[in-house]
C-alpha cells in the first residue's frame, strides 16, 4: 500500500507530539524564574520567558512594562525624582559660567522636607527659581544642597509651616532674592551662609515667629523692610538703637533707632552697615557721628532727616544706597571719601539746600536722579552737566540737554550716571 508524503509527514508530527507529551510527563516541567530577553524600562516594554529546567522547553512568554526604578530618590532609567518625595520640576541653566539645573516648581512633592539635591544627571543643582515653592502648605524644613548658589525672589514666600532652614556646611550660596522667605510665619531661626553678603529687601517680612538671626562678619547690606513685622527678633539694644551682629561683631548691623526724636547719635565703632531706613523720619536729628568702619548707608538710611545740616563720612564708606539722604532739606554740603564706589538712585534727591558735593576720583557708579532737586551748581560743557572731584570737574556726566542730536562726552569724564 502506498503512503503519500503528506500522510507520512502528518504521522511524523503526531509521533513527535506524542514523544513531547511523554517527555513532559517524565520531567514535570520544573519552572525557572522569569528571564529577561529585553529588559523593560519606564519608557520601553520588555519581553521575558519561563523555561523548563529539565528539558529546556519554553513554558511561558510575555511582554511587560515597568515604572520608574528609584535609587537614592532618582529613577535609574530617566532621572526623574521620586514621586511623592522629591519630585521637582527643573530647567537647564548656566549660572556664573557653570552649567547645571534650576528647580522651577516643587511639582507633586508631598515630602515635609524640601531637600535640594547636589546633582541631577551628573550636573549641579545651582538655583531655586523665583516663586518655586511659593505658598507650599506642606514643607516644614528646608535643606540646601552643597552646589546651591542662588535662591530667587519669593522662592519660599508664604510657606506657613516652614520652621527650619539649614544649608550644607560647604554650601556655595551667594545670592538670596527679595522676599525669599516672606510670610513664613513658623520660621524661628535663620543662619546666613558665609558667602551671602547681602540681606535683600523684605527677605523675612511677616515672619512673626522669627526670634534668632545669626550673621557673619561679611554681611555688607541690609535691604528695606528685610525684617518688617518681625516683632519677636532678639535684637541687641544699646543707646536707643537696635542691632544684629555676629559673635565677634555684636553691632554689625544698625537696624534702626528706637526713638525717632533723637537729636544726636554716635554709631558704635564696630558697626559696618547702617540699615535701610535706620534713621528715616528722625526729623529732630541734627548730628550723627559715623565711626571708621562703616561700609554702607542703606536704602533711605537717613531719608527725611530735615534737621540734619552736616555730616562727616568715614574713610571706609563704600556704598550709599538709593534715597539714603533724600529729603534732608538742611544738608548744605558733603564730601564723599576716597573709598566711595557707588551712589544709588535718588541718594540726595530733594536735598534743597545742598549746594556743594565733592566726589572721589574712584567713584564707579552714580544712580539716576541721585542729585535731583538740589541747589548744586554743575560744570557745563557742550550740552552736558557734570559733577566733579577736587581735581576733575568733569568726573561724572549727570545729564544731557534733551534737544541735542549729537553729543561728545568730555575726555576727562569717567562715569556716566544712570539715566
Amino acid at each position: 500500500m502506498k503512503i503519500s508524503l503528506k500522510t507520512f509527514l502528518l504521522g511524523l508530527l503526531c509521533c513527535l507530539a506524542l514523544l513531547a507529551l511523554c517527555a513532559c510527563g517524565k520531567c514535570g516541567h520544573k519552572e525557572t524564574e522569569w528571564v529577561d530577553e529585553i529588559e523593560a524600562t519606564c519608557a520601553v516594554a520588555g519581553t521575558r520567558v519561563k523555561i523548563c529546567t529539565e528539558c529546556g522547553a519554553e513554558l511561558e512568554r510575555e511582554q511587560y512594562s515597568t515604572g520608574h526604578r528609584y535609587q537614592s530618590g532618582v529613577c535609574i532609567y530617566c532621572g526623574r525624582a521620586e514621586l511623592g518625595s522629591t519630585y521637582y520640576e527643573y530647567r537647564e541653566i548656566t549660572l556664573h559660567g557653570i552649567e547645571g539645573y534650576e528647580i522651577v516648581y516643587y511639582g507633586n512633592s508631598t515630602a515635609p522636607t524640601a531637600e535640594i539635591p547636589a546633582l541631577r544627571y551628573g550636573k549641579p543643582v545651582l538655583s531655586i527659581a523665583a516663586g518655586a515653592f511659593h505658598n507650599n502648605k506642606l514643607i516644614t524644613a528646608l535643606t540646601g544642597g552643597v552646589n546651591l548658589k542662588r535662591i530667587g525672589e519669593n522662592a519660599f514666600a508664604a510657606c506657613e509651616k516652614l520652621q527650619t532652614v539649614a544649608f550644607h556646611e560647604s554650601c556655595e550660596l551667594t545670592e538670596i532674592g527679595a522676599a525669599a522667605f516672606a510670610g513664613c510665619t513658623a520660621l524661628q531661626t535663620f543662619t546666613f551662609p558665609t558667602q551671602v553678603t547681602a540681606i535683600p529687601e523684605r527677605m523675612f517680612e511677616g515672619c512673626t515667629a522669627l526670634t534668632t538671626v545669626v550673621l557673619h562678619d561679611g554681611i555688607r547690606s541690609l535691604g528695606e523692610d528685610a525684617f518688617g513685622e518681625c516683632e519677636n527678633i532678639d535684637y541687641s539694644e544699646a543707646d536707643g538703637a537696635k542691632y544684629l551682629g555676629s559673635a565677634g561683631v555684636p553691632h554689625l548691623l544698625l537696624v534702626g533707632v528706637t526713638d525717632k526724636t533723637v537729636t544726636a547719635f554716635t554709631v558704635p565703632s564696630d558697626t559696618k552697615i547702617i540699615g535701610a531706613g535706620a534713621f528715616a523720619g528722625c526729623t529732630a536729628l541734627e548730628s550723627i557721628t559715623l565711626g571708621e568702619g562703616v561700609l554702607a548707608l542703606g536704602h533711605s538710611a537717613l531719608a527725611g532727616c530735615t534737621a540734619l545740616q552736616a555730616i562727616t563720612l568715614p574713610e571706609t564708606l563704600e556704598v550709599i544706597e538709593d534715597s539714603a539722604f533724600a529729603g534732608c532739606t538742611l544738608l548744605q554740603e558733603i564730601t564723599l571719601p576716597a573709598s566711595t564706589l557707588h551712589i544709588g538712585e535718588h541718594a540726595f534727591a530733594n536735598c534743597t539746600a545742598l549746594s556743594s558735593v565733592i566726589l572721589p576720583n574712584g567713584i564707579k557708579t552714580v544712580g539716576s536722579f541721585a542729585f535731583s532737586g538740589t541747589a548744586l551748581t554743575y560744570t557745563e560743557w557742550a550740552g552736558g552737566r557734570y559733577l566733579g572731584s577736587a581735581d576733575n570737574p568733569y568726573l561724572v556726566l549727570v545729564d544731557v540737554a534733551a534737544a541735542l542730536t549729537t553729543f561728545t562726552v568730555h575726555e576727562e569724564a569717567r562715569v556716566i550716571a544712570n539715566g
